[in-house]
């Protein structure tokens, strides 16, 4: 009997492992973020597995693998899935989000072409914890305080095309300027009654960390304003990001500009992101998820 109850025993722990097993697995499967929206007008709607309540559908949404998505008539929604498959859903539609696409769907559904660099989108995006903010840092010095000192941490710049600003101090006609890599060594300076100071080719690597520094210059001895971290995009990201951009802006595609602007968020590129939104509200004028987005990121 004492056997019978061991074997009993060894019998139940191993059932509850498989059990426990199979619903780690099937709660991976059913969190797994699959598909943006990257376009979204009018009345929509999402309802993520084993929920009841609906919630309106947002500009950059992931969605989840099991999410039921309806839009209402003169509705248009564009969901890109991690795949780059891109698909149209048009008036009164209903459609379920599978692992590669919709599994099921009753009304208007229509395939647009793919963008290739969706996986990068959807991997960048998953792994990038770029700030919340553009702009969003206030640094406190000798004379007052400086807003907009850009870029800070949680910003990012494109090596070849780095641009440092910050808001002028009224009265102050002469500043420093000073970067140094993650080791400390002074690798750029300069002078200037300028808050947009445009750096030289190669004085950035790609894929690295800096600080930089202003002070004024217009005491005995120098004070230090403002000082801040930021990083450069890795090659890699750079030329996928690069290569992209010049795709959506040749199309003219506003919906691939949006794709382009969620990239550059997800990377960190803040300001690249919020001229991005701007060309495509240029094309969608009317479009409040657009304006919404710029917004909630700081965009002028």
């Amino acid at each position: 009997m004492k056997k019978w109850g061991r074997n009993m025993g060894l019998v139940a722990i191993i059932f509850l492992f498989i059990m426990g097993c199979l619903s780690l697995g099937y709660s991976s499967d059913t969190e797994e973020k699959v598909a943006i929206v990257c376009f979204s007008e009018g009345k929509a709607w999402l309802t993520e597995p084993g929920e009841r309540e609906r919630s309106e559908i947002n500009l950059f949404d992931w969605i989840k693998i099991g999410t039921v998505i309806q839009t209402e008539l003169e509705a248009k929604v564009v969901i890109a899935f991690s795949t780059g498959d891109r698909y149209e859903l048009r008036g009164k539609t209903k459609a379920t989000v599978g692992q590669e696409g919709f599994i099921s769907s009753s009304g208007t559904l229509n395939k647009l072409e793919s963008v290739p660099v969706m996986p990068q989108i959807a991997a960048i995006s998953q792994e990038a914890s770029p700030g919340s903010r553009l702009g969003g840092i206030r640094l406190r010095g000798p004379k007052g305080s400086i807003s907009k000192f850009y870029p800070s941490k949680g910003t990012t710049l494109l090596a070849e095309e780095a641009v440092l600003t910050f808001e002028p101090i009224y009265g102050v006609k002469k500043y420093k300027v000073e970067i140094k890599d993650e080791w400390g060594n002074k690798i750029f300076s300069i002078e200037t009654g300028s808050t947009k100071i445009a750096t030289y080719p190669s004085v950035l690597k790609s894929g690295a960390n800096y600080s930089w520094k202003v002070w004024i210059l217009e005491k005995r001895e120098p004070s230090i304003l403002s000082e801040a971290v930021f990083s450069t995009v890795s090659e890699e990201n750079t030329r996928a990001r690069n290569a992209f951009k010049a795709q959506a802006y040749q199309s003219k595609d506003g919906i691939k500009l949006l794709l382009l602007a969620q990239l550059d968020m997800a990377l960190g590129l803040w300001k690249e992101a919020c001229e991005t939104l701007n060309d495509a509200l240029a094309l969608f004028p009317d479009n409040e998820e657009i304006k919404s987005a710029m917004f909630q990121i700081g965009c002028k």
